[in-house]
């Protein structure tokens, strides 16, 4: 039975966790028992300024009391671990640990994960957090929402997750074994969603979306190992429910009214299982067989529409029902099934002292079979369209090679092709993958160990140029675009490392890759990826009394594209062909600076019993967008090369600071008094400036909410806590 009271499922959860923390405790007075634990109570200040959402995306720290408590118990072959962190917040996680040493064992685990992303947006609609929204137009429109976002409805995006799980393992009958768990997973809230009214150049707007998601999982596994043989067979069932698959909405596009609305489908229920085997073997001259094998399905049942406007001017639009004039399905419900195999083969070996083997194979198939839906439309030409069913299959095979040499030299090598096959995809239904790689390390030192490596991939794709019916045709630009993720490529890269420790105290280890992917073939499209990594920590332990500790990490990326704008009608596709005013190409080379450092350091002040920490965190990321228009004509409304560059390209700093003293009174109780700062601050082009109706009129414009508006913040924690240990 589904259980939608959040605090039941809890009281159901904890009271399985009291029975079993009973029943294994029955004895808990007798004799050869050991009790420990440690409860940590937690007051805390909190001051934040500016977006909390961003400071709190995926945690709960508030002004108020936490603690966190673990408990241990053991006697004989009996053992009881029982933990809590962050009570009582939105992040609290709970864990039972139970069983027998050799005979069986359980565990129940609960726990909770927010997401926020937006405090205080808002909306001029009604009904937000539910699957109906609705607004009423503003005089003098017949249709438009009132303008003045300061009258509007405040709310939070924001999503809880939930998890419950149970497992419980036997492995009493050796060398057999069975293990089986059960979990659930909800997730409640809002988040943001974006819809067009009409595209293009029509009003679009920004929606509050219910989330009310259920998932169940079952798993149960059975097996036998001993050696040389292990085997297992597993399956795994899952249900998803959403109790909002459709989210309608009065469009602000349309002259509708609130009883004929317009609909945003969203994820649908769907079920899954997967069976799967699991087998290895070892074998002569010191080698080793794996074997991992599976086979599952996804199905699901929604209702269609032939259309999500409904507006007064195109009739009523229901679920499973006609909507449009003159626009028919061929089934108004659509079975999905997909179905996935899976093998992984490998081979490792070390017939002789001096070389390391390995060869592998594996294969991943998806298989959509669902329904294809055709959709007639007696109004345009042509009239009908069947949906493709994507699916693909993949081959990917290889064999790596080490030896060790004298002087204290290991080479290692290997190879790898890989082949991709994608079914309804018609610009590249084929890719084939091969690479390479080679690497030396050298540990003729006690306390220096150097690595060097170099890896090269290359893609061929098998480009399928589209139907062209006329040279105005746009199909035409299909011709000379190649995207990224499926494109021809060659990819280089080189790394290093040096780990040096030349006293027992003292770690130090720099590092560099560089990686370069050209798009060889790509005339329209990204044609060059290249990035830089370095990176540098260290760790020095000073007279057992002082550690300093900190680290370096710096990247650039620099990505470049060609583009083309072209006027409707026109034949000149061709990016080779000399710039108009209306026909050019133009590029954009976007880079990124992402740089991060960290400081730190504990003193021992008084060894054992009073401990100061101090840390200091620095996290920024630069970007930059460096458009060029090819043309050889000025640009209109005072646009050049130089101003229409974006410097804000996502652009961010993360400060944080650490305080800490820690002292232990005795072995029982210690007491712990901190000070934290964070600053966050973002810059990016798309939202400095925000505006909730950016220039709207009756026909264009867009109606937002905020979400993700405003991030920037400063914060401040003051936190005491006291620790007791039994």
């Amino acid at each position: 039975m589904y259980d939608r009271g959040g605090k039941s499922m809890k009281a159901k959860v904890l009271m399985m966790v009291l029975i079993f923390t009973l029943l294994t405790s029955l004895n808990a007075f007798a004799e050869d028992r050991t009790i420990s634990g440690e409860v940590t109570v937690i007051p805390e200040y909190v001051d934040v300024k500016g977006g909390k959402a961003k400071f709190n995306e995926y945690r709960d720290i508030h002004t108020g009391v936490t603690g966190n408590f673990g408990f241990q118990y053991e006697k004989g072959n009996y053992y009881l671990d029982f933990f809590g962190k962050d009570i009582g917040r939105k992040d609290q996680s709970y864990e039972l640990l139970g069983g027998k040493w050799g005979s069986f064992k359980y565990d129940f685990k609960y726990d909770e994960i927010p997401h926020n992303y937006t405090t205080n947006a808002k909306t001029f609609y009604t009904g937000f957090g539910g699957a109906n929204l609705t607004y009423q137009p503003q005089a003098p429109s017949a249709f438009l929402p009132n303008t003045n976002f300061t009258n509007w409805n405040s709310f939070d995006y924001s999503v809880q997750r939930t998890n419950y799980s149970a497992g419980f393992k036997l492995d009493l009958l050796k060398p057999f074994f069975f293990d089986v768990s059960a979990s659930k997973e909800t997730r409640k809230g809002i988040y943001p969603i974006g819809a067009a009214g009409t595209s293009p150049g029509g009003i679009s707007v920004e929606l509050p979306a219910p989330v009310d998601y259920m998932t169940d999982n079952f798993k149960v596994a059975a097996g036998y190992i001993k050696n040389p043989l292990s085997l297992s067979v597993n399956y795994v069932y899952s249900t998803f429910q959403n109790q909002n698959t459709y989210l309608n909405f009065r469009d602000p596009a349309t002259i509708n009214t609130a009883a004929t609305t317009d609909t945003v489908f969203l994820p649908p229920n769907n079920d899954y299982y997967k069976l799967g085997f699991q087998g290895a073997v070892k074998l002569p001259w010191n080698s080793k067989f794996n074997a991992d094998l599976g086979t599952g399905r996804t199905t699901s049942h929604v209702n269609l529409m032939n259309s999500y406007v409904s507006d007064s001017t195109a009739g009523t639009s229901n679920i499973g029902q006609q909507g449009r004039t003159g626009v028919l399905l061929n089934n108004y419900v659509f079975n999905g099934k997909t179905d996935t195999q899976n093998a992984n083969l490998v081979f490792t070996s070390s017939p002789i002292y001096f070389l390391d083997a390995k060869v592998f194979y594996r294969y991943y198939e998806r298989k959509n079979k669902s329904d294809q839906i055709t959709t007639t439309d007696t109004t345009v030409t042509p009239n009908t369209s069947t949906t493709d069913l994507f699916g693909y299959r993949k081959d990917k095979y290889g064999a790596e090679l080490g030896f060790r040499l004298p002087a204290s030299f290991y080479l290692s090598g290997g190879y790898q092709g890989a082949n991709i096959q994608r079914f309804a995809r018609e610009d590249v239904p084929k890719n084939r993958d091969y690479s390479y790689d080679v690497g030396l390390r050298w540990s003729g030192l006690d306390f220096m160990v150097a690595k060097i490596g170099y890896e090269m991939l290359h893609r061929r794709a098998d480009f399928q140029p589209p139907t062209v019916t006329s040279p105005t045709d746009v199909n035409n630009l299909e011709t000379y675009i190649r995207r990224f993720d499926v494109a021809g490529r060659d990819r280089d890269t080189y790394k290093g490392s040096l780990e040096f420790f030349p006293i027992e105290d003292l770690n130090f280890n720099l590092g560099y890759k560089y990686k370069h992917t050209n798009y060889k073939d790509t005339l329209v499209g990204l044609q060059d990826d290249l990035r830089n990594e370095y990176s540098i920590d260290a760790d020095y332990l000073i007279m057992k009394r002082v550690r300093l500790f900190g680290y370096f990490d710096y990247e650039y990326v620099k990505l470049h594209q060609l583009q083309r704008t072209l006027p409707s009608g026109t034949s000149a596709f061709n990016p080779a062909l000399p710039p108009t005013a209306t026909a050019f190409n133009w590029t954009l080379s976007q880079s990124e600076h992402n740089l991060g450092y960290g400081l730190g350091s504990e003193v021992y002040i008084l060894p054992k019993k009073l401990t100061l920490r101090v840390q200091h965190n620095y996290y920024r990321s630069d970007g930059y967008a460096d458009y060029s228009y090819l043309v050889n004509t000025a640009l209109a409304l005072g646009r050049n090369n130089e101003n229409i560059d974006i410097s804000g390209w996502d652009s961010y700093r993360l400060t944080n600071f650490l305080v800490k003293a820690i002292y232990d009174v005795n072995k029982s109780l210690a007491f712990t008094l901190a000070w934290a700062y964070e600053k966050y601050v973002y810059d990016d082009a798309q939202y400095n400036g925000y505006q909730y109706v950016p220039g709207t009129t009756g026909t264009s414009g867009a109606f937002l909410t905020g979400a993700y508006a405003n991030p920037g913040y400063r914060a401040n924690i003051y936190m005491l806590s006291a620790s007791y240990r039994f």
